[in-house]
């Protein structure tokens, strides 16, 4: 008996051994990033940026292009994905793309469809960036050369990233983000848009590599706004700002308050806190916005001495004065030119107020465009950085 499991057991090892669907390092090729155009013969033109391995190590790198771009068209982006072999060789992986660029013509035309494959594919994963290219078409930025991250889109992905932590002038918005904000009953998407600064064919040129002024720079420029999955405008990068803001996504930010017509003072806000009250209020849904920052003086036109009892009162009264009518401009803008809630107040008021979020279920469009909004900010001064008294400013 023990010989007979024996015999079973080294005959299993056998059929145990291997992997069904191994494959070769040398057999594929790494997707960083896709980008999405119109077609000129079929409905769409994707095209794809390969890495080249040996380029990206340094020890290894012979001064070849450090990525290639491929490009086929099909009506579908399922098709599409599998038919590179056209012209590629290897088998293409990705799972580790890093960035999703949409052409404008794309964006307004609609882009469900596609989201559709990205968000079902289980090779896929859902934690890349996605833009909108504004003004060229998106395979123009997979072009672009960059010293720092040779391929573009592995520049671009924490330029994204980092914009966000520092600044706040890009949303984010990761494939679930994107998916879960159109499926609410309550908001709408947005994207971050970027433009080609220079000659886009310097730009995709090696020699864009060796110089201290690069011929082309793709720069992060403005909030696209989505409705039924089609682009409907953008928002400048402050806008952005008072976006996240509203949202509670702000970790941190630099502010230039004016405080007379060529006068100014900077602050950098270094804690934020905001939070949402929403309610019907006399048959009309109202919301009030409460803003708390905590910043340091990080230089002003205007003389200071910090040993002044209430030295900071009016530079804080300044700069909450100027943030309520930023939030209430971007806040009418939505309201009047859009009727988009891309705040996501919708879905605050649903959860605070779910009786009467009900009569607004099936277009909260019209309770967006009635609600009474208030916004009221609140901005410390906590320091005033290593100098205590300003020069004197004539």
């Amino acid at each position: 008996m023990k010989r007979y499991i024996l015999s079973i057991s080294i005959l299993s090892i056998f059929l145990l051994t291997g992997c069904w669907d191994q494959s070769e390092l040398n057999q594929n090729a790494i997707v960083t990033g896709i980008a999405i155009d119109k077609g000129d013969d079929y409905k769409y033109k994707l095209s794809i940026e390969s890495t080249s391995a040996t380029e990206l190590n340094p020890k290894t790198a012979q001064g070849l292009a450090p990525a290639i771009v491929y490009t086929i068209e099909g009506d579908t982006i399922g098709e599409i994905t599998h038919k590179f072999n056209i012209a590629v060789s290897t088998h293409l992986v990705f799972s580790h793309m890093r960035l999703l660029i949409i052409g404008e013509e794309v964006a307004k035309e609609g882009i469900l469809s596609f989201m559709d494959y990205f968000d079902r594919d289980r090779e896929i994963r859902d934690d890349f960036n996605i833009v909108v290219a504004k003004d060229t078409e998106a395979v123009d930025f997979l072009r672009i050369t960059n010293e720092y991250q040779k391929v573009s889109s592995l520049k671009i992905f924490p330029q994204l990233d980092n914009m966000l932590d520092e600044w706040g002038g890009t949303p984010g918005i990761k494939l679930n983000d994107f998916i879960r904000t159109y499926a609410s009953q309550g908001q709408v998407p947005v994207l971050a848009a970027m433009k080609i600064q220079g000659d886009k064919e310097k730009g995709g040129n090696m020699d864009n590599l060796k110089t201290t002024t690069p011929g082309a720079v793709a720069k992060i420029d403005s909030l696209a706004v989505f409705k039924y999955g089609k682009l409907q405008g953008y928002l400048d990068l402050y806008d952005t700002r008072i976006l996240l803001w509203i949202q509670n996504k702000l970790e941190r930010t630099a502010l230039t308050v004016p405080y007379n017509e060529k006068k100014f003072f900077a602050l950098r806000i270094i804690h934020s806190k905001t939070k949402i009250k929403a309610r019907q209020v006399n048959g009309s849904p109202q919301i009030d916005i409460y803003v708390h920052a905590e910043s340091t003086l990080d230089g002003s036109d205007k003389a200071i001495k910090v040993a002044k009892v209430k030295a900071f009162e009016e530079f804080e009264d300044l700069t909450n004065s100027y943030l309520e009518i930023e939030f209430n401009q971007l806040i009418e803008k939505m309201q009047k030119e859009y009727v988009a809630d891309i705040f996501g107040l919708g879905e605050i008021f649903r959860d605070q107020d779910y009786k009467h979020f009900k009569q607004y279920e099936d277009n909260w469009d019209v309770g967006f465009k009635e609600a009474k909004i208030n916004v009221h900010v609140n901005v410390e001064i906590k320091r005033s950085g290593f100098r205590n008294n300003s020069y004197d400013i004539k």
